[in-house]
């Protein structure tokens, strides 16, 4: 195997097609996938993405509005989704394509700068070794069963442009930084396009700023090397800021803050130092993870991952442990091995936008969001192998049972990727291997209680409701679907406080606004209907449902003008079936409006026009 030239940051060809062989391979039974699970909120129902329309993306948020908008705004992933939904007209296997293409490309770049780190940091580290340990490094990247939420999931795009970018800057700051000037400005203004791609995709590429500082660590001697680092990287440093800057105040303006999601139940109201100790066992989760992964989940919520009622003292001990331990070795182990010891501090830095160590987030923990952090992974694994004597390598016994190693460690890894793919294939399948695996996760109550409802289980279906409510108090998306049902069933004193809590805990979430909108019209309480759907279509993005329930409350107080008026927005904003276009017809006959035009629409109707 031809090996890369030290110190410029080279991966052989064979290594490279290595690389990208194992990447495709092993997530090659992701491409027969459909829309699953957070997809179907973030692609399939979002207008947003299926006008197809990718400059649209930059005014709107991440989630649909039926699904409550939300708070989060990824404006590069939600183009590059918009423009797919056109290209590939709305077929899954597209989207999948680019999943695996992305990974592809993102297991090279790892390769990539393992290489560059070895050249700049591990100065002793020769080719033969370099080339070895960017194959352990990158191989490990590209089959870790971690990866699987992120690159088997449509929505996991955002993780994967993200990285992309993240990867993509970093290389090319290292390779420009000593350049002259005109390599320089072209180093500086494409970092720049990095980091818009890197924020762009997801908040965590943000962290692309303190890899960059980082990157640096390695170069200066004391305080004179400091402030020389500091001078000449300054000009850098203040573009990619600004550019971060920029994109902060049009997310503010889009979204109307700059806050994330909603905060997981668990840790809203808490005091800083309440949320620490709260979040601390999750660290041993990371490590697990990262080290082995045989345990999957898509809920990681207390229930799952630590009681409901809080995790067990040694749970935050242990937790207290990994972290320090994780800070000492970025730090003392500098000296040793510089590789690895930047591998952990790359974790470090780009684990920590959701650590919920700096700012409470909407969830404990998600494997889609180690996808980055894990690069530090990659770098752990080649900084070890590049330590490894080169007449290890020759072919003899020792050198066999290294390979043989390996070989194993990749082996065991594949396997349990490949197995764990299927589980991606719908939202179906996600909810059985959920409920299978991990029954106490109120996701788990929720599936069952409307597979039980679909069979027509209804006393099954409100109790495993029930269960799902008591298993984590307060979750929105529970509170909601529950409040729905026991509307849809007609238990309406079940569904009241259900529905109000909703409208409380998503305020700016159409959806809830509507379904207790909806409720009031069924109790016959027109005023309050209005007054519901009114303050909703004040309070949260504007929605057809929403529009529609606010025409039936003018409807049920004799307002026809005003209910054909209201009707119109809600078939404006969509979406609108027959029955609907059915309805403004029934209001502006009861309305007085001209027969023929109240015919027309009628005829439409009755031909399928709408």
């Amino acid at each position: 195997m031809n090996a890369p030239p030290r110190g410029r940051g080279g991966v052989s060809p064979l290594a490279a097609v290595v690389i990208a062989l194992l990447a495709i391979g092993i997530f090659a039974n992701t491409l027969g996938h459909g829309f699953a699970y957070d997809d179907r909120g973030v692609v399939v129902d979002n207008p947003t993405v299926t006008d197809g329309d990718p400059m649209a993306a930059l005014s709107a948020p991440w989630w649909s509005a039926e699904a409550g908008g939300g708070r989060l705004y990824r404006p590069a992933t939600q183009a590059a989704l918009a423009t797919q939904w056109r290209v590939f007209d709305g077929s899954p296997a597209g989207f999948h394509v680019v999943n695996v293409g992305l990974h592809v490309l993102v297991s090279l770049l790892v390769a990539v700068l393992i290489a560059t780190l070895l050249g700049h940091l591990s100065s002793h580290v020769d080719a033969r070794r370099t080339t070895w340990a960017v194959l352990a490094g990158a191989t490990v990247f590209a089959v870790h069963p971690v990866h699987v939420e992120a690159v088997a999931n449509v929505v996991g795009q955002a993780e994967l442009w993200s990285a992309v970018g993240v990867l993509t800057g970093a290389l090319l700051h290292v390779r420009t930084r000593d350049g002259d000037a005109v390599t320089r400005v072209i180093g500086t203004l494409g970092l720049a396009a990095c980091v818009a791609l890197a924020f762009g995709a997801k908040e965590s590429g943000v962290t692309l700023l303190l890899l960059l500082v980082l990157l640096e660590v390695g170069r200066a001697r004391g305080v004179g090397g400091w402030l020389g680092v500091a001078r000449r990287e300054a000009p850098r440093m203040v573009l990619v800021a600004g550019v971060v800057g920029f994109l902060l105040f049009v997310r503010w303006a889009v979204l109307g803050g700059l806050a994330g999601e909603d905060v997981t139940t668990v840790l809203a109201g808490l005091s800083a130092p309440a949320r620490w100790l709260t979040v601390l066992p999750v660290w041993t989760e990371y490590l697990r993870l990262l080290v082995w992964p045989v345990t999957l989940s898509v809920d990681y919520d207390p229930g799952v991952l630590f009681p409901a009622t809080g995790p067990a003292p040694v749970r935050v001990l242990l937790g207290g442990i990994v972290l320090a331990g994780a800070i000492a070795i970025a730090t003392l182990g500098w000296r040793r091995n510089r590789t690895a010891a930047f591998g952990v501090a790359w974790f470090l830095v780009t684990i920590l936008p959701v650590s919920n160590l700096l700012v409470p987030t909407g969830s404990l923990l998600a494997e889609r969001t180690l996808y980055l952090p894990s690069v530090g992974l990659a770098l752990v694994v080649a900084g070890l192998v590049a330590e490894i004597p080169v007449e290890r390598w020759v072919p003899t016994g020792g050198s066999r049972a290294l390979v043989g190693g390996l070989a194993v460690v990749l082996v065991l890894l594949s396997a349990r990727t490949w197995t764990r793919n299927p589980v991606w294939e719908s939202s179906a399948t996600v909810m059985r291997d959920l409920v299978e695996h991990h029954p106490e996760s109120w996701r788990a109550q929720l599936a069952r209680a409307q597979g039980l409802a679909a069979t027509g289980d209804h006393d099954g279906a409100a109790e495993a409701y029930r269960a799902g409510l008591a298993a984590l108090p307060g979750r929105y998306s529970m509170v909601l679907a529950a409040g729905i049902y026991f509307k849809e069933r007609g238990r309406y004193e079940e569904a009241r406080p259900l529905l109000e809590q909703a409208v409380d805990l998503g305020p700016d979430r159409a959806s809830s606004w509507r379904h207790l909108a909806e409720l009031e019209l069924l109790e016959g309480r027109f005023r309050e209907a209005h007054r519901v759907a009114a303050t909703g279509i004040g309070a949260a993005p504007p929605t057809g449902p929403l529009w529609a329930a606010l025409a039936e409350a003018y409807a049920g107080g004799g307002l026809l003008e005003a209910a054909v008026r209201a009707k119109r927005v809600s078939l404006r904003l969509g979406p609108a079936a027959q029955r609907d276009w059915a309805r403004l017809a029934d209001f502006m006959e009861a309305s007085g409006a001209d027969p023929q035009v109240v015919a027309d629409v009628r005829r439409g109707v009755d031909a399928g026009a709408y």
